[in-house]
């Protein structure tokens, strides 16, 4: 059983793990999506702030050194993937419906969306933006914030820096900056 800061436990199956010297904030919400399971493999010296919420029916893997800050939310059906060193800020919203990977060394700044699938419910008929893809930011990738958001299917190449307020439609080269609306 993992004590998370005297205000709720949460109970790891056989199929979960948790490393040393973790942080636990208050009020997080550790869930299978649409009452699924999730499967939660957390490595060492994580920090997971307050009112994160993870609900995922798949495998979550957290590498070691990584932060979750205050109300970054994980949800979908597929898997998800945050490589070591990496920074999520407040209010990042990482969507792993298609399956989601982020590199080493990330720093993903206040606000951003990552998507990885798209569609409306309910389905209208003849509607053509109905998918689910995988999304990739490969290493050492800063998006600075303030409301930037990645498309399903993109790849971020490794130390590329995404300004704010961009919106990234399209797979990227490695060691570039990109801005705008498309980035």
């Amino acid at each position: 059983m993992l004590h998370l800061n005297g205000h709720d436990q949460v109970v790891l199956t056989a199929t979960d793990s948790c490393g040393d010297d973790c942080h636990f904030g208050d009020y997080i919400n550790l869930t299978g999506f649409k009452q699924g399971n999730l499967n939660l493999r957390i490595g060492n010296n994580v920090r997971i702030m307050d009112n994160v919420q993870i609900h995922v029916d798949g495998v979550v893997t957290i590498e070691d050194g990584v932060t979750l800050h205050n109300h970054v939310s994980i949800l979908g059906q597929g898997d998800c993937y945050i490589g070591k060193n990496t920074w999520i800020a407040q209010y990042t919203s990482l969507d792993c419906e298609g399956g989601l990977s982020i590199g080493e060394d990330c720093c993903i700044g206040y606000s951003c969306q990552i998507w990885s699938h798209v569609c409306r419910v309910p389905r209208l008929p003849n509607m053509k933006f109905h998918a689910r893809k995988k999304t990739t930011i490969k290493n050492r990738v800063w998006l600075m914030g303030g409301l930037i958001t990645v498309s399903p299917g993109v790849t971020i190449e490794d130390d590329c820096v995404i300004f704010s307020n961009s919106v990234v439609s399209k797979s990227t080269v490695p060691c570039k900056v990109y801005a705008g609306i498309p980035a």
